[in-house]
């Protein structure tokens, strides 16, 4: 099936990952987020929703989780007959289609027929009741609301007994706030930052490991003074021995020293090792979804600096500048202090920096698709070797590495 999808979390109130909202690309209509028709088109009996969506190989994005796909008016109508099991699967309506009579009889037929169905809040105003009964779950954007109003529209949900979506959390503190409320689920970008109580605990710079770290950023660094650094700790020693005589790494026979590790790896790859224990330990103080995020995003930028015929020193830096994009949310600071205290390369620090380079194309084009904003990503790919339809194709590759932890070979 000839499309690009994109997946962003959705949490509980204990901040663990429950669901993804799946996100398509629309080539003509970029705001258009649904589901395309054309998944649909085989309409074999028995006409099982999810076996479709299975045939069309939305389940790899799911990781035994919930799905939830947002579906046009039109598209919704046509598949409303089939056979849909609820488990492991939520519709939501498009918030661009119009409350009127029409709507309200598909959703109440969606309802007889044990849809799960999501909408968004505007069915929390006054008049639009009727369909508060025949839908499951509200999705509330707290973006550009007053609290008091945001509170509002959760007790009026409540009193239907349904399951709400906050949508748009910015910061720790809204997420505490409207966790008083016993809000069921949360989307917003606060899951990806770190609180700055948690990183001061941290022990980064009570450690050697920041040393080799500015080290390997080096262009050309010394084999033998890394050699010397890893000698004077045994901990990060027995990391990269152990991480080297894994099958993870793909080689046969063991490594038994430290400057055979040292030689062995190479200058990119120590780079790459030591780039991703470095964030590793920054982040060691909460779930595993800030690393995890940005683990993907470095291998996201890698692979688009790979397929687009750019040389080696270029892959190793786009890999770098994707990792610590997120600077600012894993360490609780400026973005600037943040380099100065790890002192990347200086094309890096431009790209993270947002100054214009080559680097921060490969940046904007990656962040532009995670984020589902498609009128950006053409607009930031158009004049550059990068097409939009290869970088959904990378992310599709990108997201088998990382839950294959295939991403190092």
């Amino acid at each position: 099936m000839d499309f690009s999808v994109v997946r962003q979390p959705i949490f509980n109130r204990q901040q663990n990952k429950v669901a993804y909202q799946i996100s398509f690309m629309n080539k003509t209509q970029f705001s258009d987020k649904c589901i395309p028709m054309s998944v649909f088109s085989d309409r074999s009996d028995p006409r099982k929703l999810n076996d479709l969506l299975v045939d069309a190989g939305i389940n790899q994005y799911s990781d035994n989780k919930v799905l939830i796909i947002t579906f046009e008016k039109n598209t919704f109508k046509n598949i409303i007959d089939y056979f849909f099991s609820s488990r492991g699967l939520v519709i939501e309506l498009s918030k661009k289609e119009t409350l009127d009579t029409e709507l309200l009889d598909l959703v109440q037929k969606a309802s007889r027929n044990n849809y799960f169905l999501i909408m968004d809040d505007r069915v929390l105003y006054n008049g639009y009741e009727n369909y508060l009964k025949s839908i499951s779950h509200v999705k509330i954007s707290v973006k550009n609301k007053k609290r008091s109003l945001v509170e509002s529209l959760i007790n009026k949900a409540k009193r239907f007994n349904l399951r709400i979506i906050l949508d748009d959390i910015s910061s720790h503190e809204e997420f505490k706030q409207y966790s008083l409320c016993k809000v069921d689920f949360f989307k917003g970008d606060v899951f990806s930052k770190q609180n700055l109580v948690e990183v001061r605990t941290n022990t980064l710079n009570e450690g050697i490991l920041l040393n080799v770290f500015q080290h390997v950023m080096t262009d050309n660094y010394c084999y033998k003074e890394l050699t010397s650094i890893f000698e004077s700790d045994i901990k990060l020693t027995h990391k990269l021995i152990s991480f080297l005589n894994t099958s993870l790494y793909g080689r046969q026979g063991t490594i038994g020293s430290i400057k055979q590790a040292v030689c062995f790896m190479g200058e990119n790859n120590m780079r790459k090792f030591i780039s991703l224990l470095t964030a590793q330990e920054l982040t060691q103080t909460r779930t595993t979804d800030i690393y995890t995020k940005a683990v993907s995003r470095a291998r996201f930028c890698e692979l688009v600096a790979m397929n687009t015929g750019k040389n080696k020193t270029f892959i190793d830096r786009a890999f770098l500048v994707g990792l610590f994009s997120n600077l600012p949310d894993i360490l609780g600071l400026d973005i600037q202090e943040a380099l100065d205290l790890l002192k990347v390369n200086d094309e890096i620090k431009k790209a993270l920096l947002g100054q214009e380079c080559e680097l921060k194309k490969y940046l904007e084009s990656v962040i532009a698709f995670e984020q589902a904003d498609w009128q950006l990503l053409y607009s930031v790919t158009e004049g550059h070797n990068i097409s939009p339809d290869l970088v959904g194709r990378l992310y599709n590759q990108m997201i088998r590495e990382v839950r294959n932890n295939s991403y190092l070979h």
